[in-house]
């Protein structure tokens, strides 16, 4: 995502948000360990998370629910989760 889009979800999120908040992200990863890994590495260690597996059991969705301090800090983890090779943010 280049920097553009992020600014624009950060002034939304700005915007429309009283932070802190309950924030909910949404990532579709490979069916891989490593890279299920990589995203739990994005959250604190006891973060929550709900999976679940596509029909095909290629993908697996993951679904964070975490109070975020600001929007700053959501961008700063989408910004990170963009470093993980074939991760689609949603």
């Amino acid at each position: 995502m280049d920097q553009d889009k992020y600014n624009k979800i950060k002034q939304h999120l700005i915007e429309s948000t009283q932070w802190p908040s309950l924030y909910m992200f949404k990532f579709i990863v490979p069916n891989n360990e490593d890279k299920l890994n990589a995203v739990k590495n994005l959250f604190p260690e006891e973060t929550e998370f709900s999976y679940k597996t596509s029909r095909d059991i290629r993908f697996i969705g993951v679904t964070v629910k975490i109070m975020m301090p600001s929007a700053e800090e959501v961008i700063e983890v989408y910004s990170r989760a963009q470093g993980i090779k074939g991760i689609m943010s949603l």
